[in-house]
């Protein structure tokens, strides 16, 4: 069945896009007649090479006679699937993961290539004991090799760049991404590791959390004031007769942090208390970049507000409904298609709270989605930010005198986060802010930054 399996991951990287997801999930729901094992090893076999894909191609392009751009993707994903088995895990023997490798290459209408693929992944393990790599930045083709646990420029020309590189190829993250955490933060090495470490499941419940975490072996770290699980590693929550019943929602404990922190005080280290004069009970709210609906629910479930959760498309929307039906919420959340970039005179001033939780570049959740890492750009990252100034804009126009803004984001950029607030403020004189975090990324945060703000 391992042919099987490993011909599936390889057809799934080869058409991964930018929804990696979606495409496992799909892959996963066609072939039912895999066992728990096989479904562990494809998503092993997935997540292992996008996880590390970044430090694979340099490693690659060190050894291959082919440029790497040059190469035919049937071959790369072939080879980065068998260096994905060698050097990051531990159950498959080197020789079947290169015989494996290279029939896919073959299977892929590559049959000619079969020789170079082999010859290739066979050189790279007769040197894994000190592998060598090649990157190509300002131009600028940068040789390193791995030396006592780091990466180390091999011509002294280039040491410039060797502390920025061996953070790229120890955790797999582009060099422009790098050097931009450590431009904008004072320990670029503590995100890295925290985007990196294995993140635990949390959820929100919406039944008495004490019973629930009984029932699921799950934890409660904090009671009733935030109903939260945590999930211990290895469990798969969504697939308990809970979550179908709606007694849950899967959502990563960060995201939780801006609707918690505008109804509740917490900064004095005290119990938690009830601020009521920034998210009054049965507030009317509104979500302007809903989708999948984490923050409507969690609105509706801490405060009983009534929530009208929109997003851009059908599809999204779509996802939101979805979520709301299983959770039965819709006597309390109305789910409705907007395009948040666009101002509507009908919510103008509507609402006791408005939640912009907008586009982003999402670093804050790259670790465990790594197909954003390979996207996302400075033109990107500058082209969103003026997506989300527009989204700010319209939404401080929808809330109510004395009302409040909570502006969100799953990304880790002073210009997307700190700086977009700072500029709003100072436009908008209207409003005061009340708090704002950056919530670096560890074993049970994704990175993420939030901003509540008051309007007098």
């Amino acid at each position: 069945m391992e042919d099987t399996v490993r011909k599936e991951a390889f057809y799934t990287l080869l058409d991964i896009g930018e929804y990696s997801t979606e495409k496992m999930d799909a892959a996963l729901a066609k072939h039912q007649e895999w066992d728990d094992r096989d479904r562990a090893f494809y998503m092993a076999l997935v997540e292992t090479t996008l996880e590390n894909e970044t430090t694979i191609d340099a490693i690659i392009a060190a050894y291959s006679r082919t440029r790497l751009a040059k190469l035919r993707p049937v071959v790369r994903v072939a080879v980065e699937i068998a260096l994905a088995q060698v050097l990051y895990m531990d159950r498959v023997p080197d020789s079947a993961a290169c015989n494996e490798s290279v029939k896919l290459v073959k299977a892929g209408g590559e049959g000619r290539y079969t020789g170079f693929a082999n010859g290739l992944i066979r050189n790279i393990i007769r040197n894994r004991d000190s592998l060598e790599a090649r990157v190509v930045t300002d131009n600028t083709s940068i040789r390193l090799k791995h030396i006592n646990n780091s990466w180390q420029v091999t011509d002294p020309r280039y040491k410039r760049y060797e502390s920025t590189l061996s953070l790229s190829l120890t955790y797999s993250y582009p060099y422009r991404i790098v050097d931009h955490f450590r431009d904008s933060y004072a320990d670029a090495e503590q995100i890295l590791r925290g985007l990196r470490s294995k993140r635990s499941i949390t959820a929100l419940s919406k039944v008495p959390v004490a019973d629930l975490a009984d029932a699921l072996g799950a934890q409660a770290p904090f009671g009733d004031d935030l109903p939260v699980l945590v999930f211990p590693q290895g469990s798969h929550p969504a697939q308990t007769q809970q979550f179908r019943d709606g007694e849950f929602y899967i959502m990563d404990l960060s995201s939780m942090q801006p609707v918690y922190q505008a109804g509740y005080d917490t900064a004095d280290g005290s119990a938690a208390r009830r601020n009521t004069s920034r998210f009054p009970d049965h507030a009317e709210v509104l979500d302007l970049c809903a989708s999948p609906g984490g923050k409507s629910i969690e609105a509706a479930i801490l405060y009983d507000a009534n929530v009208t959760a929109c997003d851009i498309s059908t599809g999204k929307t779509s996802r939101i409904q979805e979520n709301i039906n299983r959770l039965d919420l819709n006597d309390k959340i109305k789910v409705m298609e907007n395009d948040a970039a666009e101002f509507r005179e009908d919510f103008a001033e509507r609402y006791d709270v408005v939640i912009a939780d907008v586009p982003c570049s999402a670093l804050g959740v790259s670790g465990r989605k790594p197909d954003i890492r390979t996207r996302v750009t400075p033109q990107s990252m500058k082209e969103l930010a003026g997506i989300q100034k527009q989204i700010l804009s319209n939404a401080s126009g929808y809330v109510k005198p004395g009302g409040t803004l909570i502006y969100s984001t799953c990304t880790l950029d002073p210009l997307e986060n700190e700086q977009q607030v700072s500029a709003f403020l100072s436009a908008s004189v209207e409003y005061t802010l009340t708090k704002q975090e950056t919530i670096y990324p560890d074993a049970d945060h994704d990175g993420f930054y939030y901003a509540i703000l008051k309007k007098k």
